[in-house]
């Protein structure tokens, strides 16, 4: 009997020992290979979305090489639109943040006046030190934030090498399918291109969720500043549906920003409280309805993994590995439930209970796989 349970410690222990040699050798690798990873993932991950646009554009006949190309340039153009428009909302408010630390100043004037005249506090009036740090403060970060966004995406790698990927990978994209088959040749040939599908489709499916329901929270979020007549309802509203990629923490840290605003800029305790109660009823429909019935519950993730793994790509990664990492998390919850042995894995990954397995779709392979059939 001993000798039996040898081999078995020895195994458990073997296996043990790879795992941590394999975690490690891909945590050095993502942080020393971060210059040519980060681009070839970014690229990856947006080939796959630009995918169905550029099949489209297939379908009428036109060259591949033609739809790539077109497709490319309209996302490009997107791109920097979206970009130079954030930015444009993050310099109007760091400039006008200098009119808001007067009347900061006599907010916390107010509350030093109150405690030393009903708590005795007299050594209150350091209170007022905080002026000059809390605004200090929020014009170097507002600075930095606007900065460091500027200089990470229009670093030569995101410029350059991301477009450059995101062509190449829509370009052989049936290439590497053919990859797959025949690297996994004693598989079935629909199962591998159902999973390679699969996987593509998570993607597809997260970035596109959560852009639809950032893109909805930004719209109800401005409209409830706009009627509350907030200023910059349309930087707050942006910022806060921005930061709801983060679960729990960035719906606080989203709305804690026009509540201080609203504070300070108007006369009456109803706004911030106003504020507050919008963006509470908003946070309750974003998670009741609009990110389950949107985003999908196949490819949901924990909130504990999507905060892990956005303080992994930002510990790594910086801003960039937070956008990315999220979706890695998800396809990595896809692979896990492929197989019988890592599926209760990929399930604490996830948010809710598997259902009922729907039955496997029919395929129809593609043209370019029919030398490939048997």
């Amino acid at each position: 009997m001993q000798e039996l349970q040898k081999p078995v410690t020895y195994s458990k222990t073997m296996t043990a020992a790879a795992v941590v040699v394999l975690t490690t050798g891909i945590i050095l690798l993502l942080i020393y290979a971060k210059s040519l990873l980060m681009p070839l993932v970014a690229g990856g991950f947006l080939a796959m979305l630009l995918v169905p646009a550029v099949n489209k554009l297939d379908s009428f006949k036109i060259p591949r090489v033609l739809s790539i190309f077109i497709i490319l340039l309209i996302s490009i153009i997107v791109f920097v639109a979206i970009g130079w428009f954030l930015g444009g909302q993050i310099s109007s408010f760091s400039q006008d943040l200098s009119g808001v630390e007067s009347q900061f100043k006599t907010f916390v004037n107010d509350i030093s006046f109150f405690l030393e005249e009903n708590l005795g506090m007299k050594d209150a009036l350091s209170f007022r030190s905080i002026n000059d740090k809390f605004f200090l403060f929020l014009k170097e970060n507002a600075t930095k934030i606007s900065s460091a966004a500027f200089s990470t995406l229009g670093s030569l790698g995101l410029l350059i090498l991301v477009p450059v990927y995101i062509f190449m990978f829509l370009l052989y994209r049936d290439h590497f399918t053919v990859f797959a088959v025949r690297l996994f040749n004693n598989h079935p040939q629909n199962r591998v291109i159902e999973v390679v599908t699969d996987l593509r489709s998570v993607i597809q499916k997260y970035i596109t969720g959560m852009v639809k329901v950032m893109a909805i929270l930004a719209v109800m979020n401005v409209i409830a500043l706009s009627a509350l007549g907030i200023k910059h309802a349309l930087f707050f509203g942006i910022f806060a549906a921005m930061m709801n990629v983060v679960p729990y923490v960035g719906p606080m840290i989203g709305s804690i920003l026009p509540i201080l605003f609203a504070l300070l800029t108007k006369d009456s305790l109803f706004y911030p409280l106003a504020v507050f109660v919008a963006f509470t009823v908003i946070q309750s429909i974003e998670g009741n309805y609009l990110t389950p019935k949107i985003v999908g519950s196949n490819v949901n993730i924990n909130p504990i993994v999507s905060l892990v793994a956005l303080l992994i790509g930002s510990l790594l990664w910086g801003v960039v590995g937070m956008i990315l990492f999220i979706p890695m998390a998800a396809i990595i919850k896809k692979l896990l439930e492929l197989t019988p042995n890592t599926e209760v894995y990929g399930f604490l990954m996830g948010e809710e209970a598997p259902s009922i397995a729907k039955p496997k779709r029919k395929i129809r392979l593609p043209k370019i796989f029919s030398k490939y059939s048997g």
